[in-house]
């Protein structure tokens, strides 16, 4: 019984500190975000009203599906790449904000520019 139960605790603290647990860990904290996440992140900082926020689940998701395709062109270089985000974020950008008030635009361009800085220091 012992045996069995050292046996258990041992492989379970070799699968926590497994490679892929770790890549797993990683990732999440990479800011890549669900288009659930990012909806509440931004209902919350924005007070979002239920018309606003059908509005932005579309858009969003366009902006998941957009960024995914860039990083996802095995063909593209680096730098390609980097640029065709940045103007792809600059689209959704103007699309998020021809939804919100000015008072939750202004808003909302803080909150980028502290995404922008964070993916800066990664």
């Amino acid at each position: 019984m012992k045996k069995s139960l050292l046996f258990a605790l041992a492989l379970g603290a070799a699968l926590a500190c497994s490679p892929s647990t770790q890549a797993q860990e990683k990732k999440e904290g990479r800011g890549r975000q669900t288009v659930e996440e990012r909806m509440k992140q931004l209902s919350e900082a924005l007070k979002l009203t239920d018309e606003q926020k059908a509005k932005l689940e579309p858009i969003l998701k366009e902006e998941g599906e957009k960024l995914r395709a860039i990083f996802g062109d095995a063909n593209a270089s680096r730098e390609e790449k980097g640029k065709k985000m940045q103007e792809a974020r600059k689209d959704i950008a103007a699309k998020v904000k021809a939804v919100l008030t000015p008072e939750q635009a202004e808003k909302y361009e803080k909150l980028q520019a502290e995404i922008a800085a964070k993916r800066k220091k990664q």
